[in-house]
Formats: structure tokens, sequence, C-alpha cells
């Protein structure tokens, strides 16, 4: 096999305690030719003394305020140096063949544009083996453990493996975005443009949840959904843009009247709901759901820009994705 260079990007904000695992078990893998970059959000902890002092090989960029997750993964891209490009969280453990093993996919195949690790829990079991997308846009994460490598609508951002010139034509992550469905975004974009993404169940990855994210619940509810909203507006062609979306508000808002109302008298609910309707439900939801289709209303120009680009650019129609099964008719 091969061994093309590897451009490693992590972003961390008041990570230091997550990253002194994470690097610890990087520098073990069974793969030479790497490089790593390491993007800070203007942390106040000692994360870039750490680096600097045990780390001086590592590329730091320094940012002077958080700016997320999209937009700092895109800023570390630019300078990579790599043929592929692999995000990967603050917040993991890797394995000593989990780059090989993404690579091995990689190569085998030119038309594989994305490859994600099995992201696993700590207790072994599985946190991620991959988001699929129905055909009203809805992300669903797999968890379901399996040793067959496969196709997946979209890879997650906490391990995947991108081919560099490919991120680099569909322009990176959304940075407005900010955090939140910005890797499903680029796998759905990546399918159109006539890639394909992947898993590769032999690439482990211990995924053990940031802090960081858990302190700002309400603000990823908020950002889920107006991503999801983003995506319904800019990866369907546009007359099926609005008549999914009235779909979706009909279909999925009684599904989340009903969530709604099973937290509230029961604390949980029976229904298989995605992460993010959850995390909705589970808190004040009206006003992230003001928020979010305010937020909507307001970027339109942004909005109509980018469908523009992400149908001039099209190779793969809806219609082709949904008979591929990238797009399901229900939670594959």
């Amino acid at each position: 096999m091969t061994m093309p260079k590897i451009s490693v990007i992590i972003v961390n904000y008041n990570g230091k305690t997550l990253l002194e695992k994470c690097l610890e078990s990087l520098f073990k893998v069974n793969y030479d030719n790497f490089e790593v970059i390491l993007v800070d959000n203007n942390s106040t902890d000692e994360t870039v003394d750490f680096i600097t002092k045990n780390y001086p090989s590592i590329i730091l960029i320094k940012l002077d305020s958080n700016k997320g997750f999209a937009e700092p993964n895109n800023i570390g891209a630019k300078i990579a140096k790599g043929e592929h490009l692999l995000f990967l969280n603050n917040d993991t453990i890797v394995t000593p063949n989990f780059i090989s093993e993404l690579v091995k996919i990689m190569e085998n195949d030119t038309k594989v544009a994305i490859c994600q690790s099995l992201l696993l829990k700590l207790d072994g079991s599985v946190d991620s083996s991959g988001d699929f997308i129905d055909n009203l846009g809805v992300v669903y994460n797999s968890k379901t453990k399996t040793d067959e490598i496969r196709e997946i609508s979209s890879a997650r951002g906490a391990s995947m493996l991108v081919r560099s010139f490919i991120f680099k034509k569909l322009d990176g992550f959304d940075k407005n975005f900010f955090v939140s469905f910005e890797d499903v975004d680029l796998g759905w974009r990546t399918w159109i443009f006539g890639y394909r993404v992947f898993l590769a169940p032999k690439s482990i990855v211990y995924h053990l949840g940031g802090t960081t994210i858990k302190k700002i619940k309400s603000d990823i509810a908020f950002h889920g959904f107006k991503n999801q909203l983003s995506m319904k507006i800019t990866n369907f062609e546009p007359h099926l843009a609005i008549k999914n979306m009235i779909k979706f508000f009909i279909i999925y808002g009684i599904r989340e009247l009903k969530i709604w109302f099973d937290y509230k008298i029961y604390g949980k609910t029976k229904l298989s709901s995605t992460k993010y309707e959850n995390n909705i439900a589970s808190n004040p939801s009206f006003k992230i759901i003001f928020n979010s289709i305010w937020w909507i209303i307001c970027n339109q120009k942004y909005l109509t820009r980018k469908q523009r680009k992400v149908n001039s650019t099209r190779k793969v129609s809806t219609k082709q994705l949904e008979k591929m099964n990238i797009l399901c008719e229900k939670y594959c």
C-alpha cells in the first residue's frame, strides 16, 4: 500500500485534558507520513503552552476568537500539504492502524472522496457507524456495529479522511454552519458532485464526547436545527426544496409535538427520534425553532448563492441518490 501524505487537522477550544490523550494515541499510529495541524479557538486554558512545550512538530494556528468547528477546519486545510485531510476531534483516542485503514479504502477506489472511522464509546458500544439522510433531508446516526465496508450518506467529522482536491473543489465546510451538521452537508454535496462516502469499520476511534459541547447544548440545538433547514434549501433541486420543506414541517412538526409531549409527561419518548429532535424536545424548543426560521429568512442571499453553486456543479440528481439509497425513504 502506498503512503500518501496525510494532514491531520484538529480544532480545539479549552481541551487540554482531552488533547493530551488524543495526541498521545495519535503519535503511536503505524503510519509515518503525516503532519498535524492544530487550530486553537482562542483557548483560555493552558492548551497553547502545552502544545508549544510538548509537541514542537505540530503546526499551531492561534485564532483570536472562537469560530466554531467549520471555519477553523477550513483554515487548517488551507495550509495543509497532505494529499488527504484527516479531520479529527480533540476528544478522541485513536488506534494504531486507524489511518492506514482509511487510506486503504481511498487508494482502492478513486471515486471514494470521504471515509469515516468506526466511532466507539469507551465501553466498546458504537457511537457512530455513519450518518444516513432520508428523502426529506433529515439526518440519522447509525449505531450498528458492522465489519462491512459500506456506503454511508455522510461521515462524522470526529474522524474522517477527505481527498484534499475534492474538499477544495467543494469549498470545504460551510463556515455559516459554525458547528453541527457541517460534516453532513459536506458528505451530501460530495455525493451530488459524483463522488462516494464510505465507512471504514477496521479504522477504530474511541470518541469520548467533548465537555465544551455539553456546556452549550442550547446553542448546539439552534445551530443543528437551522443547519438542517439550510441543507434542505441548498442541497435539493429548487423545485424539490420547497416541496420537501413543506413535507418536513408537516410530518416532523407532528412528530416534534409528540416527542415534546412525551418528554413533558413521561420524561422520555418511544419514538425513534434524531439526536437534535431529542435535544430540542427536551428543552424549550419553540424559541430555537423560531430563531432558526428567522435566521433562514435573514440569510436568503447566502442560501440562494449556495443553492445555485451546488446545482451548477450537480452530477447526481436527488432521484438518482434515492435509487442508490443514499437518500432513503426512511432511516436506512
